[in-house]
């Protein structure tokens, strides 16, 4: 398959689309909070503040978190700390957001004192001004506000990492509360020769040869929209909307992004674990039931026939000598994303446990 198909996005635009999502989100928030600051200074007979010299200050230290926070929650948080310990990023975000919340009082806090006193921006009176703010009640309780903002935003970015994009707003309003149609596709990835690898290399490093597997997974599936639905074992089910899944077949195009990916590391799985990971996949589209489910452990679960069928379709790589198969439905919708063609591999196949007969087919 020629990797210049119908583009999709890579990591760095859409990081700059999340960056992009956050400062409309963190200017609207800077907005609001001095609007109600404002009011409530003034309907309680406190000293009232210059609102748009508060506002263009405000809006200077959303730009610096967002020229030092946003790439560090982005690139650290999102893609390089994704395996690391809970605490660990916590005290990184924590640490981050502490430095970053000083220099943004520095840089912002003498453009208020400026546009107040019509000084000069960084002169010695400015400067003393911000340090002498940083030392102030009105610091906690600005360090305190944003600290939240900030969690919050991250909150939302693990929710949409998990579940999809504009899922947080769904979960929030119940949406998934009671069961709902939805027509998705799924691929169904499993690691090759599982078993014997295991066997290999023992237990412990084998359950870290998943994890880096894994987290190389990561970024061809978020690439091209992707949904990790489950981690069963060494498998991975991945799912999308059907319109997502079918456009510009990203859904295919997520598998062979992965081999990319790990021939890529090649030398790193290797020196490590003496072994080349490779995976199959097996790709069908259809209706299914999806809600949330569970007490204690809450998640969203989708149940219908297309998980089963998909599900068959991969096993049936070992036997066609394929490291993928998609089902003739799902071709006959992406094919014209292929330019190069595909291959049926198999001709009304029978799967175990369905009476109805299939088509397989390989993308080339």
């Amino acid at each position: 398959m020629n990797p210049q198909l119908a583009q999709t996005s890579s990591f760095r635009s859409r990081s700059w689309r999340l960056i992009l999502r956050v400062a409309v989100f963190w200017y609207f928030v800077a907005l609001a909070k001095t609007i109600y600051d404002y009011y409530l200074l003034k309907n309680n007979g406190g000293e009232v503040f210059e609102f748009m010299n508060w506002l263009i200050g405000s809006w200077v230290a959303c730009t610096i978190g967002l020229l030092l926070l946003g790439p560090f929650i982005v690139y650290l948080l999102y893609r390089t700390l994704r395996a690391a310990p809970y605490w660990k990023v916590l005290s990184y975000l924590l640490g981050g957001f502490t430095l970053i919340a000083l220099v943004a009082d520095m840089v912002a806090m003498p453009v208020i004192y400026a546009l107040d006193n019509d000084v000069v921006v960084y002169g010695r009176d400015s400067l003393a001004y911000a340090f002498g703010y940083l030392q102030t009640p009105n610091f906690l309780a600005v360090y305190f506000f944003w600290l939240l903002v900030t969690v919050v935003t991250v909150i939302v970015i693990l929710v949409n990492e998990k579940y999809g994009p504009g899922m947080f707003g769904k979960l929030l309003m119940g949406q998934y509360y009671s069961p709902k149609r939805e027509e998705r596709v799924f691929m169904f990835l499993d690691m090759k020769s599982s078993t014997t690898i295991a066997e290999q290399i023992g237990e412990e490093n084998y359950f870290n040869l998943l994890k880096d597997c894994f987290a190389d997974m990561t970024g061809p599936i978020l690439d091209n929209s992707g949904e990790i639905y489950q981690y069963v074992g060494d498998e991975v089910i991945v799912c999308w909307p059907m319109k997502v899944g079918v456009e510009q077949a990203r859904c295919v195009r997520t598998f062979f992004g992965i081999k990319r990916q790990l021939q890529r590391r090649k030398t790193y799985y290797e020196e490590n674990y003496g072994v080349l990971p490779s995976f199959k996949a097996g790709f069908h589209f259809g209706q299914v039931m999806a809600g949330e489910i569970g007490i204690i452990k809450r998640d969203i679960t989708y149940s219908g026939d297309v998980l089963n069928t998909a599900a068959r379709i991969q096993s049936k790589c070992n036997d066609l000598g394929v490291d993928h198969l998609i089902s003739g439905p799902l071709w006959d919708k992406i094919a014209d994303e292929f330019p190069e063609g595909g291959e049926q591999v198999s001709d009304q196949i029978e799967l175990r446990g369905r009476q109805e007969r299939i088509d397989l087919y390989r993308a080339l």
